[in-house]
């Protein structure tokens, strides 16, 4: 079962991740807010593990060299593939293929911190917890956290800017549906699993408190704004 669910209309990094575009812009946000976060709460790191790490991009965002990152992903678009050849040559930079629950079995005991972006909210629900335990038991000091805002004025705005100017709406919402996300009456919100649709951050909140004690919620781009109006909530996490 892959949980990884991408549009599948272009290469994802270049769909994602072009700096010369607002959209590029956004989504390169969220590593910014990784780095800013390391270097606050440990700077001095020697490991790493990642859920969901793609094709391993975050390991530009690191404060200094790890002596173990050790990263999974399903493999969507070949990502994975990316980053076992992009460094193959570098033995403390790990990746394996993870697309189901029993496969996220981190090498070392624990960790200094743990990463997961972006991943979260597709994974099935029914399983959620447990890779948040595994989390929760890999790492030894901090978890870094990021997950998209999917109601409210941030949802209108995804969705219309989808659908006139990207001309691509990869999920269905009906009118109630949309009044019900603006609303932030996510509970009314048919949850389309492995995908955005009805997710909130709030209700994962609730499942990462079981384990770890939340240090931060930020607004990612723009901190300085409520977290209502950006795009992505970042969440440090302490064991």
């Amino acid at each position: 079962m892959y949980y990884f669910v991408l549009d599948m209309d272009g290469a994802y990094n270049e769909r994602l991740f072009n700096k010369q575009t607002i959209r590029g812009k956004l989504h390169f946000a969220r590593y910014y807010w990784l780095k800013q976060k390391i270097e606050k709460y440990c700077p001095r790191i020697s490991s790493v593990v990642e859920l969901g790490c793609f094709d391993g991009k975050t390991i530009d965002f690191l404060p200094a060299t790890v002596l173990h990152f050790h990263g999974y992903d399903a493999n969507w678009e070949n990502g994975l593939d990316t980053a076992i050849e992009n460094y193959k040559d570098q033995s403390k930079y790990q990746f394996y293929i993870c697309d189901r629950l029993e496969h996220f079995k981190p090498r070392l005991e624990e960790y200094d911190i743990s990463i997961c972006m972006e991943t979260l909210e597709h994974l099935p629900l029914k399983e959620l917890e447990l890779y948040i335990k595994k989390l929760h038991e890999s790492t030894k000091d901090y978890c870094f956290v990021t997950v998209p805002n999917e109601k409210g004025v941030v949802l209108l705005g995804k969705y219309f800017i989808k659908k006139f100017f990207l001309h691509h709406v990869p999920e269905q919402y009906s009118n109630r549906d949309l009044f019900n996300g603006f609303m932030g009456r996510m509970d009314k919100i048919k949850r389309n699993e492995g995908m955005h649709k009805g997710f909130d951050y709030a209700e994962l909140l609730k499942v990462l408190e079981k384990y770890f004690t939340v240090v931060e919620v930020n607004g990612v781009p723009c901190n300085a704004m409520s977290k209502k109006l950006n795009f992505t909530i970042g969440i440090v996490l302490k064991k």
